[in-house]
């Protein structure tokens, strides 16, 4: 009986293992998880493993605390107060959609909790963060390092985009993974574990080089300062973490002799320059994998020296020196030229970098404050309830200032903000604050040796969230999530809590948010399947299937404008002018100010003879989109729906 229970528990290791490594690879794999589909599906599979861990004959005893529902409760209230905001959106569809995200979400962080209930459980789902992480960063190395990789979309550079889709995500995982195996490479015991998170610290930190992500460094500099402050260990947390730096030296260098790897120059590399970076990568790890071991080895040569040093680093008068010494540099630089940096970071006219490594040193925000502008100017004019979930490009359309497209405010709070008015910003702090309380809870307890490192890096991906979309982005969220869930489990394997487990009543209540969950997410997974299947049909030259694909979508989700926009132009393209005009009209009553409906009705109306009707669609696109369609004329409109 004992020998079956040791399977079944190594077992239950095994999947808090196999959890967050597939989360992240699965939507990694899936261009990052941006897309709805596969956001979807990844959240499907979540609760469905939400109600097998819940009825499964699992042989620890489910523990849940107040911490898993402080954060599923906000995560929860965010998702209802997004859905509820389609009462007063100007789009049904992109709010029950924000709404989806949420609830998505939500249960990849109940997934991941619910597979967490002894301190080993843990342990072994923080090592799957780790090893999920690292596939992210060797597939990423490997499409620069291969022929046939994906190419940049960056005017003058190329910056490492594969496999997430997006420089700045591959950045912040690249960094997040460097922090973390600087970490594992300090504390282990076992020398070949320490060698191979040696190894994999440094071809993240080659990886984060080559994204020339600003944020994805500032992430790996703010947790690296915090974990070195906060871990007991911070002798050895600084020696490795010295030691990762100076063995990527060498492999940076040997990068920056190839533009085609560097990203200086487009084109994939030649093997024998990829085997050259391989080859210098392999030295310099095992090279610093030794230095380390050296190190380590004279410090227990030498006791006294090491517990000398080890008692000056653990002074708290010595730390706040450099905690006062760090700020006191910091407002010196603040005052010396904070306003040239934020003259250069809200400048509209940002530079196209020819010199990939420039980007470490360029200031400009990249249009963030334009974005920032608007959503504040929107949570101006609509503080208490914010203008509905997904709202935001609208507004951005109406009220930008420069000519660029984006789909979000570059910030989850001031997003947040403009979106749900005060309630939305709320729920956003108290998730913040929730996340880092707990999270020092558990540090201060010690439940779970990685706790220091768990802080640091939660700290710095919720700063990062207020800089860019990485909340959009479903690894990036997910990467979130399985923090959120770690720190929320802390309380289930608390020794002085209570050895109650969950009763019957909390089962069911999760069996039926997994239920519920579930249809929320593939109805709408469904209609979006059709509406892309529909188009591919179109392209493929069948018209009937497309019209039956997207006549599918459409009943699945008939407050969505997409699938009539898709049937307006399948009846147009038939000459089935009144049916497609009725179309047109219904997706523009769906969605008021979704201009891709109105530029189509207009070319309808237009090419029709219908001058009147086609000037009144004129008029509202200029409103509805000035700073674009004040640049053409009625003619080139026409031209352009054409």
């Amino acid at each position: 009986m004992s020998q079956e229970r040791s399977y079944a528990r190594k077992i239950a290791d095994l999947i808090a293992f196999l959890v967050p490594f597939l989360l992240l690879v699965g939507l990694a794999l899936s261009g990052g998880g941006y897309d709805l589909l596969a956001r979807h599906l990844a959240g499907i599979l979540a609760w469905v493993l939400v109600a097998v861990l819940l009825l499964g004959p699992w042989p620890d005893r489910l523990r849940p605390g107040r911490s898993l529902a402080l954060i599923g409760g906000l995560l929860l209230l965010l998702a209802i107060l997004s859905a509820l905001s389609s009462i007063w959106s100007s789009s049904v569809s992109v709010s029950l959609a924000e709404a989806e995200r949420v609830i998505g979400y939500l249960g990849f962080f109940t997934a991941s909790y619910l597979t967490m209930r002894t301190p080993k459980q843990r342990e072994w789902f923080a090592r799957g963060i780790a090893a999920g992480l690292a596939v992210i960063v060797l597939l990423a190395l490997g499409d620069r390092l291969l022929p046939g990789g994906e190419p940049g979309v960056v005017p003058g550079i190329d910056r490492l985009s594969f496999p997430l889709g997006y420089w700045n995500a591959n950045g912040v995982c690249a960094a997040t993974a460097l922090v973390l195996f600087t970490w594992f490479a300090a504390v282990t015991r076992s020398k070949g574990w320490r060698a191979g998170s040696v190894a994999m610290a440094m071809l993240s930190g080659t990886a984060l080089y080559l994204t020339y992500s600003r944020g994805g460094l500032l992430l790996a500099v703010i947790a690296a300062i915090l974990l070195c402050l906060l871990t007991p260990r911070r002798l050895r947390v600084l020696a490795t973490l010295a030691v990762v730096v100076a063995g990527t030296v060498p492999i940076l260098l040997t990068v920056n002799l190839y533009p085609e790897i560097s990203g200086d120059s487009f084109g994939d590399p030649s093997l024998g320059e990829s085997l050259i970076v391989i080859l210098v990568a392999l030295g310099a790890s095992l090279l610093a994998a030794a230095v380390l071991e050296g190190l380590f080895g004279l410090g227990r040569r030498q006791p006294e020296v090491t517990e000398r040093a080890r008692e000056i680093s653990r002074d708290r008068r010595v730390l706040i020196g450099i905690i006062g010494a760090g700020a006191t540099l910091l407002i010196v630089f603040s005052f010396a030229f904070g306003q040239n940096v934020w003259d250069q970071f809200t400048d509209d006219d940002v530079p196209v970098p020819t010199d990939a490594r420039s980007r470490f040193t360029e200031l400009s925000g990249s249009w963030r404050y334009e974005f920032n502008r608007v959503a504040l100017d929107t949570f101006s004019d609509n503080p208490v309830l914010g203008t509905g979930a997904g709202t935001y490009p609208i507004e951005w359309s109406r009220r930008r200032e420069v000519p660029v497209i984006t789909q979000d405010a570059h910030s989850f709070y001031l997003e947040n903000l403009a979106e749900l008015g005060i309630p939305g910003g709320l729920i956003s702090i108290a998730l913040v604050i929730s996340l880092l309380t707990l999270a020092a809870w558990a540090f201060r307890r010690r439940l779970g040796r990685e706790a220091p490192v768990i802080l640091a890096l939660t700290a710095g991906l919720l700063f990062s969230l207020a800089f860019d979309w990485f909340w959009k982005l479903g690894v990036t969220a997910a990467l979130l999530m399985c923090l959120a869930a770690w720190i929320a489990s802390a309380e289930a394997v608390d020794p002085e809590r209570p050895q109650t487990g969950a009763g019957t009543g909390f089962k069911v209540a999760g069996l039926l948010a997994a239920w519920v969950s579930i249809v929320i997410l593939a109805v709408p997974a469904l209609a979006d399947h059709y509406v892309e299947a529909s188009a591919d049909s179109v392209r493929a030259g069948n018209v009937d299937r497309a019209y039956d694909q997207a006549k599918a979508a459409s009943r699945l989700e008939p407050f969505s404008a997409d699938p009539h926009m898709q049937l307006g132009t399948i009846a147009e393209g038939r000459g089935q002018y009144a049916l497609a005009l009725a179309e047109y009209n219904k997706a523009i009553e769906l969605e008021p100010e979704n201009w891709h409906a109105l530029v189509l009705r207009f070319g309808l109306n237009y090419h029709a003879g219908k001058l009147q009707a086609a000037r009144a669609d004129y008029a509202r696109l200029r409103e509805i989109n000035p700073l674009y369609f004040s640049e053409y004329s009625f003619r080139e409109i026409q031209e352009l729906a054409s």
